[in-house]
């Protein structure tokens, strides 16, 4: 790929450093540090993301936390991605339009990066990707930090939505009461799952930290591994699957990985168990 040009979409949806390191300032990437403040894990010590993104960021990175600025406003029970018209404002006075490039990073532990590009996918912007690494990659390999923040003018973003990529609560209710034979999974990441007893009626246990491995900077787990993990659960590829989580964040990486697995029909229900719990809906013991 010659020098400042830029990507197709891929799959998986990373990106590595030298890559970014090449187009750090290219017209048409946009950064986005995706470092977020943890929700709805109660006993879970919280370090802002915006603190951390005032700490040092990647030069050119505008940040955004997911479930302060992406949240939708009639659910503040839950981090519901934000309904169009406030998502697109959002994107646009940041300087992300439509025809860009995303590069989203985390620290490379928790997946809020994947939740960016989720969010990104659901309103139809596919050119979204992930650094893989994190902000720890990138310094480790000598990036440019910087403490000042970028400013862009305002461009246009089109939000269109998908709907298929997205279980409404009703959707994951027909599962729990036995309407719907669609395969549940609960991917929350084993140390905030660990705070909870229960879990929504239905739902099947597939790790988000099997999926995404930490060690590996919180890249999508080896196509082998991910074949192990479907196959101790029976899991059908071709069958609709919803992924949950607690808010939203690990469900949206599993959802990269799942498809990354051969999955085709994968839709993440981004209320997750801060709405399910919070609506009292029904539940069953954790197995």
């Amino acid at each position: 790929m010659a020098l400042g040009s830029l990507p197709a979409v891929v799959d998986p949806p990373f990106v590595d450093v030298d890559w970014l390191m090449n187009r750090l300032l290219h017209p048409r990437v946009r950064i986005v540090d995706a470092r977020s403040s943890p929700h709805g894990a109660p006993g879970v010590a919280l370090h802002a993301g915006r603190d951390r993104f005032a700490d040092g960021h990647i030069l050119g990175a505008v940040h955004i936390d997911y479930a302060e600025d992406l949240h939708d406003l009639a659910t503040p029970h839950a981090a519901r991605v934000a309904p169009p018209e406030r998502f697109a404002q959002v994107m646009g006075t940041r300087g992300i339009g439509d025809g860009m490039t995303v590069i989203a990073y985390d620290d490379g532990d928790v997946p809020y990066a994947a939740r960016i590009v989720w969010m990104l996918r659901y309103y139809g912007h596919d050119q979204a990707l992930i650094l893989a690494g994190g902000f720890s990659g990138w310094v480790a390999a000598h990036g440019a930090v910087t403490r000042r923040t970028a400013t862009y003018p305002p461009v246009r973003f089109t939000a269109t939505v998908r709907p298929e990529v997205r279980a409404t609560r009703e959707e994951v209710l027909a599962v729990a009461e036995g309407r719907s034979d669609a395969q549940l999974l609960e991917t929350q990441r084993d140390t905030t799952y660990a705070l909870r007893d229960r879990d929504i009626k239905g739902a099947k246990r597939l790790s988000g930290s099997e999926l995404l491995e930490d060690r590996n900077g919180g890249r999508i787990a080896p196509r082998e591994k991910l074949d192990a993990l479907v196959g101790e659960l029976g899991l059908n590829r071709s069958k609709r699957t919803i992924v949950s989580c607690g808010s939203g964040v690990s469900a949206s990486g599993a959802y990269l990985a799942l498809l990354e697995a051969g999955f085709t029909d994968v839709a993440v229900y981004d209320g997750s168990w801060m709405e399910w719990n919070h609506d009292a809906l029904p539940t069953q013991p954790k197995t």
